[in-house]
């Protein structure tokens, strides 16, 4: 162990003075230094650089909003009227003085039940209107207080220039009748005509529904009719008693709809059947089979009578009069 330090201890020794004396000392060297090239700067220009000028912001206009005017609303004219003149008296012409009768109607002969015209003509006049005057001259009545005084009575035209009746009582001989012709200046008459009334012989007609009549006076009535023109209206008339009759009447208003009458009529003056018990309806046909009635009314009157064998029949409610032929 000792010999080993021993020669670790010399070795170590040897190298270092191996180290120090064996290597020679060189004095040291000036090594020239070149300096490098020096470099040629550019001129320094002092000259202050031009630069680009900043781009100008035009700035953006601001629309200018005018304002809408409120329209100005005007008030509506207020119409101006003008009155129309009153017309007096003396400002009509000439020509539209007082009604001009150019035509009297003349007497009439007529037998019981019969029927009759009466024809007058004017001028200028506005309204018509007819009069009956009692055989002693005290009463003057106008046609519609006669028409309320005979029910049985049909007048037709008693405010025209015609007048027509039909069914004229017994009652009427030796009246007169005449027509009043009116118009804003006043009014004039036409001369009177007689009334002529022959009763049949052997006949005494009766004064109230329901009286003891023979068959023969209503016979006539008894059977189907049918209206003369377009044959809409059918009536059917049967014997119901002694002077009295069933009458049933249909009118056809469409292939869906028609209107129904029934009534029980008398033989009321000089063989005028007439009825104040009508009862009236509509019957409608929806589905083809069954009826719908409506528009229903009790207490209708009217009349029937024939002439120049046609069957007449007056509908006192609507005013109508219906001519019907044997059907």
């Amino acid at each position: 162990m000792k010999k080993n330090l021993l020669a670790i201890t010399c070795l170590t020794l040897s190298v270092i003075l191996l180290s120090g004396c064996g290597a020679k000392k060189k004095s040291p060297q000036v090594v020239k230094t070149t300096a490098p090239p020096t470099a040629t700067s550019a001129p320094i220009s002092t000259a202050v650089p031009t630069y680009a000028p900043a781009p100008t912001m035009v700035p953006t206009p601001v629309p200018t909003i005018i304002p809408t005017p409120v329209p100005t609303i005007l008030p509506t004219p207020i119409p101006t009227f003008v009155p129309t003149p009153v017309v007096t008296p003396a400002q009509i012409p000439a020509q539209t003085g007082l009604p001009k009768v150019t035509k009297d109607p003349t007497d009439e002969t007529v037998p019981v039940n019969g029927s009759c015209q009466f024809i007058a003509r004017y001028e200028n006049a506005e309204l018509a209107e007819w009069h009956f005057v009692s055989p002693d001259g005290s009463l003057d009545a106008d046609y519609s207080v006669v028409q309320n005084q005979f029910p049985a009575l049909r007048i037709i035209g008693g405010n025209s220039k015609d007048l027509t009746l039909s069914g004229i009582p017994q009652a009427l001989n030796g009246c007169r009748v005449y027509c009043k012709f009116s118009n804003s200046v006043g009014s004039v008459k036409t001369a009177s005509a007689l009334i002529t009334v022959k009763s049949t012989p052997g006949y005494t007609a009766p004064t109230v529904p329901g009286s003891t009549v023979t068959s023969a006076q209503y016979q006539s009535f008894i059977g189907r009719w049918a209206e003369e023109l377009a044959g809409r209206c059918q009536i059917s008339i049967a014997y119901k008693t002694q002077g009295s009759a069933n009458v049933d009447i249909s009118w056809s208003n469409s292939a869906w709809s028609k209107s129904r009458w029934q009534m029980t009529a008398y033989v009321y003056k000089d063989g005028i059947m007439a009825y104040d018990d009508a009862h009236a309806w509509i019957e409608s046909y929806v589905d083809g089979y069954n009826p719908i009635v409506s528009d229903e009314s009790y207490g209708g009157t009217g009349s029937l009578y024939i002439q120049d064998g046609k069957l007449h029949w007056y509908n006192d409610v609507t005013g109508q009069l219906t001519v019907l032929v044997p059907a």
